[in-house]
């Protein structure tokens, strides 16, 4: 069974290598078919890391919603319209299936050959020799694309009294048959979550999904599982701290490559141990990777640094939600985005379009309030957008500039130190 290994969406430079180094000692222990992802669009730091290491980079992936395409059984054939029908009838009982789908010369879905829609053909003693494509066929009501998310089709393919559905792509192409029974049964895949446990933050999809381990460095808030589960969680400044010494654990050394990529994963998110959020775990195993990787952190935290303004290389519209993390808290639905920008003036210059990108997002997505932080890792401080209920705003403790934004001097993590400070406002 495919298991997928990945991080929160609006994904940031710790999620995705994570998710990478987890993969790779997975297979190591023994999971055959586990492979990283990226929920949503790869940060171009990422890309970084992963052409600096020649390594292809993890598959971004929009969601992990059960699709049709997920469910077709290989094991049902497809009958062609030119052969004969006694041949076609052979297949079929062959087959031990009470009806197959038909396919034209060009791929398109005919019907269903079935032998109670050919029962007056046998009365009248009709030919047997005769192409498929001229005898009686069941025009099957409940075509389904592979496309069609399960969610939306699983009630009415189990109340529908056929057994067999065919499977067509957007032309009308037959692509193979869904069985009724496969709609009750356990997704054909699994997760693995890095950086992150709340179903809310995670690829969309998720709840649909089997949730195998869960390997994290942020609060608990996990939905209660069928099954026990791995659950590995500390507190330390990176995810890829724990990757780590779960390697150093079991005795297994990474790869030169691989131990680039937790370094960079750790110095990302503790902005090159400057963050709060930063322990000596993180330390200690940024010593051990570098020995195996040959390079420094600086070096690597340098080359990351390097990449472009993402203010001056992405849309508002997509800046904002680079590294945006949704929260339910005090009755309130409010997100926190970070991004980071060595060039404050870049956030100055491009605040009318951040502000109105704010804004639409918050209606659309029915929030009480948005805030995006701007993080200056050189300098070890922030600034705050803010937009939505003015009484959270006010029981911040941070003063606001003339053009507005929320000044945080020293303040560089969001998890540890702009996070309580919401909890605070909203308590």
């Amino acid at each position: 069974m495919k298991t997928y290994v990945c991080g929160h969406r609006n994904p940031d430079v710790d999620s995705v290598m994570s998710a990478y180094a987890l993969a790779d000692l997975r297979r190591r222990t023994g999971l055959a078919d586990v492979e990283a992802i990226c929920a949503g669009r790869l940060p171009d730091k990422a890309k970084w890391v992963f052409d600096h290491f020649h390594l292809a980079p993890v598959r971004a992936k929009r969601d992990v919603y059960v699709r049709v395409r997920h469910l077709m059984d290989a094991h049902v054939p497809m009958i062609d319209a030119d052969m004969s029908l006694v041949d076609a009838l052979r297949k079929l009982e062959a087959s031990g299936e009470s009806s197959l789908p038909v396919r034209a010369k060009d791929g398109r879905f005919l019907g269903m050959l079935s032998p109670a829609k050919l029962l007056n053909l046998f009365l009248s003693r009709g030919d047997l020799t005769i192409p498929v494509a001229r005898a009686p066929l069941h025009h099957c009501a409940a075509t389904l694309l592979e496309s069609d998310p399960v969610h939306d089709i699983r009630l009415a393919t189990i109340r529908n009294a056929h057994n067999h559905f065919p499977v067509v792509d957007e032309q009308g192409r037959l692509l193979g048959t869904v069985l009724k029974r496969a709609f009750a049964e356990e997704p054909p895949f699994r997760m693995i979550l890095v950086d992150h446990n709340e179903t809310e933050q995670g690829i969309p999809g998720l709840d649909e999904v089997p949730v195998v381990e869960v390997v994290d460095h942020h609060r608990i808030a996990f939905a209660a599982t069928k099954e026990p589960i791995r659950y590995t969680a500390d507190v330390v400044g990176s995810t890829c701290t724990l990757v780590a010494r779960m390697f150093r654990a079991i005795g297994e050394r990474p790869t030169r490559e691989t131990a680039g990529v937790l370094i960079a994963g750790i110095v990302s998110d503790t902005l090159l141990f400057q963050s709060p959020t930063t322990t000596d775990d993180d330390r200690a195993m940024c010593t051990w990777l570098e020995k195996l990787c040959g390079e420094t952190a600086e070096a690597v935290f340098e080359g990351m640094a390097s990449v472009g303004s993402p203010l001056a290389s992405m849309s508002a519209e997509a800046a904002i939600k680079s590294d945006a993390k949704t929260y339910a808290e005090g009755g309130r639905r409010f997100v926190v985005a970070q991004i980071e920008e060595t060039n404050l003036a870049q956030f100055h210059a491009h605040l009318a379009e951040l502000t109105a990108a704010i804004d639409a997002a918050r209606r659309a997505g029915g929030l009480d309030f948005f805030m995006l932080m701007v993080t200056d890792p050189v300098r070890g401080s922030s600034e705050l957008l803010y937009r939505g209920l003015e009484s959270v705003r006010r029981a911040l403790p941070y003063r606001r500039d003339k053009d507005g934004v929320l000044l945080m001097p020293g303040v560089v993590s969001r998890k540890k130190q702009l996070l309580p400070e919401i909890l605070a406002a909203l308590g």
